[in-house]
């Protein structure tokens, strides 16, 4: 018996369907394994489709397409395809990849 998308299993016969484990996808009913999502992405457990994997947090780009990471002085705090937002005033962000901006030393 096939298994539905998102689901494997690696022996055939009527064994149970397995779900793609997160980060991970299976697009087709017939497979013996479910493919990594692109780079900094991340896929919930069961999902059927390249799309499924989402930018994580600090990084931006298109849902199903490797992400990049924001660069200094821009964070982005949230998965999916949002892209990087500036530092506010009085903020500041020295890393790449950047989830939150901190804040500037008094008197600076």
């Amino acid at each position: 018996t096939a298994c539905s998308e998102g689901t494997y299993k690696l022996v055939n016969g009527s064994g149970a369907c397995s779900d793609c484990a997160a980060g991970t996808y299976l697009n087709k009913t017939e497979g013996s394994g479910c493919l990594s999502c692109p780079s900094h992405t991340y896929s919930l457990m069961g999902s059927d489709d390249i799309s499924d994997c989402i930018c994580n947090v600090g990084f931006e780009g298109q849902d199903g397409l490797a992400c990049t990471a924001c660069v200094m002085g821009k964070y982005k705090g949230v998965n999916g395809s949002g892209s990087c937002s500036d530092c506010g005033a009085g903020t500041y962000l020295n890393v790449t990849g950047g989830s939150v901006c901190v804040g500037c030393p008094t008197n600076t």
